[in-house]
């Protein structure tokens, strides 16, 4: 998906020394006390953290081109490298690691999409490659499992196993974009993989920097979006301090559909979390806002839901993404008829709302929304796309 117009909290914030998350674990006592956050790896270190280390801006862009320019993925940090001071390297080798994540399977679609299943210390989880004419889109997982229980998404049935550092959210991209197909290179991340990412926030607002940073990867912060199901506080902040973009899967138009979808939307309803958005866009006029619409048959796909979409995404420069449900496991939730989901379409786009449907995409590999449970072969969707 396409992005909006960044807040400025979060940049500002890695402008500082003091308040740059992260960065505390790699800095000598000397510079700061390195007690006072988690640790990280090298793929989790932006280049002002990379500054502070090195002693130098110049030291620091050399080891950002090889921390995250295009290279074979290894786990292994070189004993020297060219343009740095040996001494200024050891210290990055001392205090630093690279995240150990094996790709335990690659199985591509027919479409070209793309599952990754990766192992790494403390769970698997799953990353996907989904290509475009010229380019291709990441979905990167945030949680191992998921802190959340949507019903249509085979992640929750995982349970929770722990959150991703932002390491290890960069490493997915980093992996998926050595094995993109030269025709459409990885220009695209989406957290839109396994977790809740506003329940991981910390670590995700450090990948989002990250991913976004110069020299290197260097995405636009419009090729950088961040969904989530509905959590108020985490939205509240990501708005204020992220470079990203919000994707809502809202997937109701009544607090009794969602809720019976999303059982968290007893605590933050429709209303409150469609208020947020439009302060927001009182604040930030130019920003889109995504809204993720999963449709499934005879729940929420009537005339009448068109209706009150419209209605309730009034005074929100909201994009609408139609998305089929992708069937999970022996769950009796089917997705909207093709038809129906047409003429949904039809009717919110005659009232002017911006929409798009996102017909599925790598069916023979269980790659798409809500299917993510680090299984080897079921149906899957197209969720993502800019």
């Amino acid at each position: 998906m396409a992005a909006g117009q960044p807040g400025e909290a979060h940049g500002q914030a890695h402008g500082e020394m003091a308040t740059t998350p992260g960065l505390a674990c790699y800095l000598t006592d000397a510079v700061m006390n390195a007690s006072s956050s988690t640790a990280r790896g090298l793929t989790g270190l932006t280049v002002r953290d990379l500054e502070v280390m090195l002693g130098s801006r110049t030291r620091a862009l050399v080891a950002a081109h090889w921390i995250y320019g295009p290279r074979p993925w290894t786990a292994d940090i070189p004993e020297t490298l060219p343009g740095i001071a040996p001494q200024a390297w050891i210290r990055v080798r001392d205090a630093c690691t690279l995240p150990s994540i094996e790709v335990t399977e690659q199985a591509v679609a027919a479409d070209g999409t793309t599952k990754l299943l990766l192992t790494l210390d403390g769970g698997v989880i799953e990353t996907v490659m989904i290509p475009a004419a010229t380019r291709s889109t990441i979905c990167v997982s945030s949680q191992v499992g998921c802190t959340r229980s949507c019903k249509f998404c085979s992640t929750a049935t995982l349970g929770f196993g722990r959150n991703l550092r932002a390491d290890e959210i960069v490493a997915q991209y980093l992996i998926a974009r050595m094995l993109a197909p030269v025709a459409t290179p990885a220009t695209n991340v989406v957290f839109m993989g396994m977790g809740e990412p506003m329940d991981n926030l910390d670590e995700v607002l450090v990948a989002v920097d990250v991913l976004t940073q110069a020299p290197a990867p260097q995405l636009g912060r419009a090729q950088v979006t961040v969904s989530t199901s509905g959590v108020l506080p985490g939205m509240q902040r990501f708005l204020a301090e992220s470079h990203g973009s919000l994707a809502l899967s809202l997937n109701g138009t009544t607090d009794a559909q969602r809720t019976a979808l999303m059982p968290h939307n007893k605590t933050w309803p429709i209303a409150a979390l469609l208020q947020l958005l439009r302060d927001d866009q009182r604040a930030h006029p130019r920003r889109i806002h995504f809204i993720e619409y999963v449709m499934f048959d005879g729940i929420n796909d009537a005339d009448d839901d068109a209706a009150r979409i419209v209605e309730l995404l009034t005074g929100i420069n909201a994009r609408l993404n139609l998305i089929p449900h992708n069937p999970i496991g022996t769950s009796l939730l089917r997705a909207s008829p093709t038809p129906r989901i047409e003429a949904f379409h039809r009717i919110v786009s005659a009232a002017g709302l911006r929409c798009m449907v996102r017909w599925p995409r790598g069916q023979d590999i269980a790659a798409a929304c809500g299917q993510l449970a680090r299984v080897r072969s079921r149906p899957a969707a197209d969720h993502v796309d800019s």
